[in-house]
């Protein structure tokens, strides 16, 4: 049976009362008959999905009709390989077996007859001697098991084969189990796993038994009907009793076993998927099993209630018998059945749920409030939106925060040096006409030099290459004064959408007139397109202004884009002042922050699809795969590290006791005199000598006792001399000890360093796998109300930017966590509810979803997914896990990513407020200097290095290193060497004979 995504097929059922003059459409390989072509292609798409599985094999991955063709294969190969003999066994052992795994019941299966053999059955036949004969089993003889009168096995069950043997005919072996087998490649757990999922077949829920197939069953004899104790109806209704008191429990497990008793008709059931059945039959089963059922659960709430009767009567009377609260409970049989059941607890809430189902917290406690990146933003949001923003719009944020972490995460494709987020914003208002802000020059310069190539090839797959108008070779080196920039096609007779897309550029011709015109855009273009100059990376003096003029202009003719153009170029080429360069170049100084940022996000958009940033993508996916296979390799040295590391410790234990540091003894110290010498005899006439002379007796005072003090001496030193001995051998043995202690003591600590080592290489490959996961921007996760939260560093960027930048030693890239607001699809279905659901949360909580998230989210709410704020405050962040239930679906997720992140971007917040303070430093140390007229050199570069906008002091160090130039400063090409001129009265030479030119010479030819 052919098997969807591994559940079974659903067949189309076959229509009744269809005309025999009607035309009809038959499905090849199901036979399903369809009357109409649109149901019979639709179901055909159906079939050939690649999601179909061959049931026999396992295969996956095919459509409808290979799936069946190899089931096909499959069943014949298992029908001709599987013995014959052995299915009916077989087949009958697994019919309503409850094992739910298909390997168990192989497994089961095989242990079970691996020994057991069967008549008509190809064996081979080994005899003692070790001869080995073919043969067909005859006849089978099985002998049970005896047990003795204490239980004992005194023989155990055998069978006995008489065999049939192929080299001699006429002769038979008669041998038992253990003199027999068969062939290993035919009985194998593979052929009989094949067999039994092509045999079997069950219903799809928890704990339903395996039935044999309908023909199979036919085939051989099987019994077909189920056992009511198997079916679905029957478990559920056994696993509620189980979980009920235990008096009522033992009456209805006995009401059950009486039901399920061989004696009583047994409950009926649908047939499984795959039989055929008659419908009157059906309906009428399931009839009869709905009054079954209902009749038991009749019998099990009369229990309930008996039951319930019992207890009261017994806490009424505890003295009372059984049979007499039997009486009793007679008597007021009427109170039992007048009892109502007692309703059931509440369900069990398994968290995490859906946020705004959990109740409100009333302790005060709202979410930290959010920050903006102006002043004039908070007022807004503040004021309830009731203000007018002079300065950068909530709309622009989105698109300010698109386009810095597009060219910081592809910086290597643009080749730019990264930059920090503030920089950006101050480059994009950036307004001084006389100075140049290199930054925001080389971000306009870079996009624009990745839509068109050297070449003149548009690189832009999408957007640019609907409404471009492709540009004759020829035209940009003739320069016809007739030429346009953009070259219009004849209007056909009959216009396709595709060529409308052409047509409808009719309008920036020139010479085609407009009545709603409202910029001199293609004016400003004269005599060579956008694309001829993009190409000859024409970007100095206004350069790079007019070719953005000129692509605006064209992308003018999208309707994506047509609104958003107008007004951009309403203000760069408007119709009072004259279009030149000049007028481009002075006009964008003057354009609007807003539409500033608004037109470098189109430009960037646009370079999104070109190959370059696809085949950077592909390379930063391979990079990752290589990444995870170092990590991976890491991973396995350093597991193996640890486990040598505690093998290793395990034997300095067991070392230990045998080479701990020597403590000191009082026994080892020296024996000190009083007078400070070893010598303890004393001369009472002052005179001593060493000499041995002396020893003598003399004639003389000698002192008492003084052979005892000699006697005493020699002991001391012949023990002495022991000990130097004992301890000289006792270290010949200790330094073969030390070495091996020193060098295990030496490996262990080798192998630290291995495992240090292996941390810290894993560490930068998780570092390198976050900065080359440069797909998409992940987001940290959503909250209660659907707000996103973003940490840009998050992946795809170095925290503090590249290390080469020429701002890295700023210390941070962006060092905020971005909130955006809820998405309006969001708001529809979480916040702005129906006036029925709203009313019936007040009922929950007393109070609406949006009363709550005034309540929550304080003043500072944002409305839409145009609104931004952040938080920059390590202690709001802190506040803001606090504010978290980490009961809820969303904010589990979220608390999650904050609290693994959490330090990193308190560090970078950290440097960014030092980074701050710094500069404000900086600042007052320059005007203090200022005021005091420091009018030296050195000074004079410091004061006005502080004081200048801190965008200017950005510089593309990168493309130097790999262009030689910066893009706004494209390299020119090197001019022809001039002839230095000839002095006066200086002969010239000759280059072949290296003699000076006479005049006459030079006049004459002598060949």
């Amino acid at each position: 049976m052919v098997l969807f995504k591994r559940k079974p097929i659903t067949m189309v059922p076959p229509q009744t009362s269809i005309p025999d003059n009607q035309e009809v459409f038959v499905m090849k390989g199901t036979d399903e008959v369809f009357t109409e072509y649109e149901k019979y292609l639709k179901r055909l798409d159906y079939l050939m999905q690649k999601k179909f599985v061959d049931a026999v094999n396992g295969k996956s991955g095919l459509t409808f009709f290979d799936a069946l063709e190899s089931e096909t294969k499959s069943s014949s190969a298992i029908e001709n390989v599987f013995p014959d003999v052995l299915k009916d066994p077989i087949l009958r052992k697994v019919q309503f077996s409850q094992i739910s795994r298909i390997d168990d019941l192989v497994s089961s299966v095989f242990d079970e007859f691996k020994k057991d053999f069967f008549p008509g059955e190809d064996v081979l036949v080994i005899f003692d001697d070790g001869e080995q004969m073919e043969g067909v089993i005859r006849e089978k003889a099985k002998f049970p098991m005896i047990r003795g009168p204490d239980g004992t096995i005194q023989r155990a069950a055998f069978s006995r084969y008489f065999v049939r043997c192929h080299n001699q005919p006429g002769e038979e072996a008669l041998v038992d189990d253990k003199h027999i087998r068969r062939d290993k490649k035919v009985f194998t757990k593979q052929n009989l796993r094949s067999f039994l999922k092509h045999s079997l077949q069950r219903e799809a829920w928890i704990g339903a038994p395996w039935l044999v197939k309908e023909h199979l069953a036919i085939q051989y004899r099987l019994p077909m009907e189920i056992p009511g104790h198997l079916l679905q109806d029957a478990k559920l209704l056994a696993n509620k009793v189980y979980t009920m008191p235990a008096p009522t429990h033992y009456r209805l497990a006995s009401l059950l076993n009486v039901t399920n008793a061989p004696q009583q008709q047994m409950l009926q059931m649908k047939p499984p998927k795959g039989r055929r059945s008659n419908k009157s039959e059906d309906i009428m089963r399931q009839q009869q099993e709905l009054a079954r059922m209902q009749q038991l659960q009749q019998q099990v709430s009369h229990c309930k209630l008996a039951a319930r009767a019992q207890t009261l009567m017994s806490s009424q009377h505890p003295g009372a018998q059984p049979q007499q609260l039997q009486q009793m409970q007679n008597y007021q049989q009427p109170l039992a059945t007048r009892m109502e059941p007692k309703p059931l607890p509440p369900p069990v809430i398994k968290y995490p749920i859906e946020d705004l189902d959990l109740p409100p917290k009333r302790d005060g406690h709202a979410r930290p409030q959010l920050n903006f990146f102006t002043e004039e933003m908070r007022q807004y949001i503040l004021s309830n939106r009731r203000i007018f923003l002079a300065g950068l719009s909530m709309e622009s944020m989105g698109l300010l925060l698109e386009v810095w972490n597009t060219l910081n995460v592809q910086c290597e494709v643009y080749v730019l040096d990264s930059f920090t987020f503030d920089d950006f914003v101050d480059a994009i208002q950036y307004k001084d006409v006389d100075s140049t802000c290199e930054l925001l020059e080389e971000m306009h310069c870079a996009v624009l030099k990745q839509l068109v190539d050297k070449n003149g090839k548009i690189l832009a797959k999408h957007g640019l290459k609907e409404v471009v108008a492709e540009v004759p070779d020829d035209a940009s080196e003739l320069h016809d004064e007739s030429e346009l920039s953009t070259p219009q096609p004849d209007v056909p007779a009959r216009s396709t959408r595709s060529r409308l897309s052409h047509v409808d550029l009719a309008y920036d011709n020139p010479r085609t007139p407009t009545l709603d015109k409202s910029h001199r855009a293609a004016e400003m273009l004269g005599d060579r397109s956008w694309k001829t100059r993009l190409v000859a990376r024409e970007f100095e003096d206004g350069g790079w202004q007019v070719i953005l003029i000129g692509l605006l202009n064209q992308l003018s003719a999208n309707p994506k884009y047509k609104a958003r153009c107008d007004r951009i170029l309403s203000e760069l080429a408007p119709m009072a002042i004259d279009p030149s360069k000049e007028t481009a170049r002075l006009q964008y100084a003057e354009l609007d922050a807003n539409l500033r940022v608004s037109a470098l996000q189109i430009i960037t958009i646009l370079s999104v699809s070109t190959p370059a940033i696809k085949e950077f993508l592909d390379q930063c996916s391979d990079d990752m795969t290589d990444v995870r296979k170092r990590k991976i390799e890491h991973q396995r040295e350093k597991k193996a590290c640890m486990e040598l590391l505690q093998q290793k410790d395990r034997d300095r234990k067991i070392l230990y006791v045998d080479n701990m540091p020597v403590s000191p003894t009082l026994g080892s110290a020296e024996p000190v005199s009083v007078n400070g010498e070893g010598d303890d005899t004393l001369e009472t006439n002052g005179a001593g000598s060493s000499d041995p002379d002396d020893e003598a007796p003399s004639t003389g005072r000698s002192l008492r006792r003084g052979n005892d003090r000699k006697r005493k001496r020699d002991e001391d030193a012949a023990r002495r001399e022991k000990e130097r001995a004992e301890k000289a051998e006792a270290a010949k043995t200790q330094n073969k000890q030390s070495k091996e202690w020193k060098k295990l003591l030496h490996d262990i600590e080798e192998l630290k360093k291995q495992v240090l080592d292996h941390e810290s290489k894993i560490q930068e490959c998780d570092a390198d796998l976050r900065e080359a996961n440069v797909q998409r921007t992940k987001v940290l996760g959503k909250d209660r109300y659907c707000n996103r939260y973003y940490w840009f560093e998050r992946n795809g960027q170095p925290f503090g930017g590249l290390p080469r930048s020429s701002t890295a030693s700023y210390g941070y890239a962006n060092a905020r966590i971005w909130v955006q607001g809820p998405d309006e699809m969001e708001s529809e279905g979480f916040i702005d509810r129906t006036p029925e659901e709203q009313k019936e949360y007040r009922a929950r909580f007393n109070m609406t979803v949006p009363e709550r998230r005034k309540a929550e989210e304080g003043e500072t709410r944002l409305q839409d997914a145009h609104e931004w704020g952040f938080y920059d405050d390590p202690e709001r962040l802190d506040n803001l896990i606090g504010w978290l239930d980490d009961h809820g679906e969303r904010e589990k997720k979220l608390r999650k990513e904050l609290c693994e992140w959490r330090d990193t971007i308190v560090q970078y917040m950290d440097a960014y407020k030092k980074f701050l303070a710094d500069e404000e430093v900086k600042k007052v140390e320059a005007e203090q200097e200022s005021d005091a007229r420091v009018s030296t050199r050195h000074k004079l570069h410091e004061e006005q290095t502080a004081t200048k906008d801190r965008c200017t002091k950005w510089t593309n160090t990168m493309a130097f290193d790999e262009i030689g130039h910066i893009h706004s400063r494209p390299e020119k090409k090197p001019a022809p060497k001039k002839q230095a001129k000839q002095a006066k009265g200086v002969a010239m030479v000759s280059r072949s004979t290296g003699k000076p030119v006479t005049r006459q010479g030079g006049s004459y030819s002598f060949k």
